[in-house]
């Protein structure tokens, strides 16, 4: 609001101009319902506008959407009680917190929506949908991984979220393109902020979160959904702007913490990462969070000239004016990796990282319209489950489109026309297609990778550089160097780069190593790889390591962490004939005892495991994974691997199996939060399985 003059005038003019002035302003805030497509019934939003919006009707405005967070609402504010989903049966008078949006439009010119993350009941007499209970659900159609009671709806977000775009830019004064449109969400709406920008790339420019839970949500299809975790969410944000606020007193924050790490590592470009001083689970700091996306709002977004994206089991999916549809059989995410106008890695896992590849798959890919029309472009793929190599070619539409067509396996494709762009595409590719490296503080440790040519030109003197911002890496020898790739062939590269390291930080510590690849003195392409140190791993006796393999075993010590406190409970799982010994054709969970957990209380203890090693066994397996509630912790997920061995595995064999242990503390002595703090810390450790045949 504009300060008036310090001016004499008369009691009655003073009384007509301020009563003008008032009869200028709107409310804070406006509540609209519209109807949705994608939901098929009526969905409501509030949005915020600035102090001169109806001033000055020329005026347009970028906008912030904003996600709540589990119990919130589209219009949760102090004034607003009714609207906590738990009201009034928790004898709440009104919502723990009040949101800054009113506050931040009057100073600045923006306009903030807040969409609504529940399905409300607008269905008269209708308590349940399909035998869900509207009063049990979650927001954003959220299912965990670990809750088999659960169930989904089918409601697409995805697309939600584009028609709720639509509907504002249709009736406020928007700046209705992708650099002025930015996403932010606390909680479970951070972790959905993430996915859904990652998901709508063209429609944002920049993306946040506040504390996001760190939960493992499935998304796809009614019946076909795959697992999703917030930890993975960096694949498709390559190219956005994004920012992480963690609270100090934040009950998840080692949780957080570990998704920080992660990000810094990845390939997202531009990471932001804010701690803000609050002693609680919270939207703190909200004006620093918002005013990151005012300063994005000052800058153009082109498209990446190299993108990433993950589809989590959608069948069809758009992104960047690539239009991409599989058939499959089973669920699955899929991967675009490196998209560029001459090359991609197109791909398929059942989980990530490191799922198996899907071999039973038909995929289409339409790519957007930067071809010259009609001209010719042979495609040169690499295999990458195979290894092998296939050429054809294919012409360009009319408006500048090319059509691929791939089978299982995952694929390597390069892209080659007249012109620039028929030279050299060379790519390393880790065996197995190898993503993330865990390394043991102590020993040496080099890579083993094929470097592939997928371009319609041999490449020649060839050097690749291996670099590391670590400060505990020592890398003796960091040059590789190779005379000579041909067109569609490949080099296999195998004890490169022998590095080793001196010292271990902490078990959430993730690190990248970066790979400068050039032809002839020009770089041709930068890669990363991300990995885990790790301390040295002990190797366990079989009194500490318990086999399920479809049995059960009684009496077993569990630490519980909300009690803090050790109970004797059953165990039991796998599948097989239950004798404890690992064969072909079963399936088992393995849980490894520790002396010494990260609660005090936690001694002698046994727990799940995730296997580290699996693409470095080759006839171990691990198909799937284990999802189950951690004890007594919010909720959360804690994944364990599920194993299987080849019925070619050599009589006598060894395996040299490297298990992550996790371990649980309930820290309520944490002097920075309001609440107890659930911290987690992974240990590590080895047992030779030596299989009898």
């Amino acid at each position: 609001m504009q300060k008036t003059q310090r001016v004499i005038v008369k009691p009655i003019i003073l009384i007509v101009f301020t009563l003008n002035f008032i009869s200028c302003r709107h409310d804070p805030y406006q509540d609209v319902t519209f109807y949705s497509d994608a939901f098929q019934t009526e969905r409501s939003y509030r949005v915020y506008l600035p102090l001169n919006y109806d001033q000055d009707p020329d005026q347009r405005y970028p906008v912030i959407y904003y996600f709540h967070g589990f119990g919130g609402r589209y219009k949760w504010s102090g004034h607003d009680p009714e609207d906590d989903i738990y009201y009034p049966g928790n004898g709440r008078k009104e919502p723990p917190y009040v949101m800054e949006w009113k506050e931040y439009v009057e100073d600045h010119q923006v306009i903030i929506v807040t969409w609504d993350g529940y399905e409300p009941n607008l269905h008269p007499g209708k308590k349940h949908r399909e035998g869900i209970d509207y009063s049990g659900s979650k927001p954003y159609d959220f299912i965990r991984a670990h809750d088999k009671a659960d169930k989904h709806w089918g409601w697409d977000f995805r697309v939600h979220y584009r028609e709720l775009v639509k509907h504002v830019d249709q009736n406020f004064r928007t700046i209705a393109d992708r650099d002025h449109r930015a996403i932010t969400g606390l909680s479970m709406g951070g972790l959905t902020s993430y996915y859904i920008a990652g998901q709508n790339k063209d429609l944002v420019s920049s993306v946040s979160s506040f504390d996001p839970a760190d939960n493992l949500p499935y998304y796809g299809p009614k019946g076909k959904q795959a697992v999703f975790p917030v930890l993975e969410m960096h694949r498709s944000l390559k190219g956005l702007p994004t920012r992480l606020t963690m609270t100090d007193g934040d009950w998840l924050k080692y949780n957080d913490w570990e998704l920080k790490r992660i990000f810094d590592a990845s390939d997202i470009g531009h990471f932001e990462f804010h701690l803000a001083d609050y002693p609680d689970h919270w939207a703190a700091d909200t004006k620093q969070q918002l005013d990151f996306h005012m300063r994005e709002f000052g800058k153009s977004h082109p498209i990446p000239n190299s993108w990433n994206h993950l589809c989590p089991a959608f069948p069809n999916f758009e992104v960047w004016g690539y239009q991409v549809e599989v058939q499959r059989s089973q669920p699955a995410l899929t991967l675009l990796e490196d998209v560029t106008s001459g090359h991609m890695k197109a791909l398929a896992r059942t989980y990530i990282p490191d799922g198996p590849i899907v071999q039973d798959e038909e995929v289409s890919i339409t790519t957007s319209d930067i071809y010259p029309p009609s001209a010719s472009y042979q495609l040169i793929t690499y295999n990458l489950s195979s290894g092998e190599f296939d050429s054809t070619y294919v012409e360009a539409s009319a408006n500048g489109r090319l059509q691929l067509e791939l089978g299982g396996g995952g694929h390597l494709v390069g892209i080659n026309g007249p012109g620039p762009g028929s030279g050299a595409k060379l790519s390393m590719i880790h065996r197995q297609n190898k993503e993330y490296h865990y390394f043991e503080v102590g020993k040496s440790y080099s890579l083993d990778f094929r470097l592939v040519n997928v371009g319609g030109e041999s490449a020649e003197d060839i050097e690749i550089k291996a670099t590391s911002p670590h400060p505990y890496i020592t890398i003796n020898d960091n040059i590789a160097q190779v005379s000579q790739v041909s067109s569609g062939s490949q080099v296999n590269l195998k004890d490169q780069f022998d590095f080793s390291f001196h010292k271990h930080s902490d078990s959430s510590f993730v690190g990248a190593l970066f790979f400068e690849v050039k032809v002839d003195g020009v770089v041709m392409d930068t890669q990363r790889t991300m990995f885990f140190t790790t301390p040295e791993s002990s190797y366990i006796s079989e009194d500490d390591i318990i086999i399920l393999d479809g049995r059960t075993v009684e009496d077993i010590p569990l630490y519980r962490q909300g009690p803090n406190e050790i109970q004797i409970h059953s165990i039991s799982g796998g599948k097989g004939n239950g004798n404890g010994i690992l064969e072909p054709e079963e399936d088992a969970l393995v849980h490894i005892r520790l002396a010494q957990g990260m609660a005090p209380n936690d001694t002698g203890t046994f727990h799940r495991t995730f296997l580290v090693n699996h693409l470095d066994e080759p006839y171990i397996h691990a198909n799937q994974l284990h999802y189950e509630e951690r004890l007594n912790q919010a909720s959360k997920t804690h994944i364990a691997t599920m194993l299987s061995i080849s019925d070619d595995t050599p009589e006598n064999h060894e395996f040299d199996l490297w298990f992550k242990v996790e371990s649980l503390y309930n820290d309520k002595n944490d002097t920075t939060s309001r609440a107890a703090i659930y911290g987690h810390r992974y240990h590590y450790r080895r047992f030779r399985l030596k299989v009898n045949k």
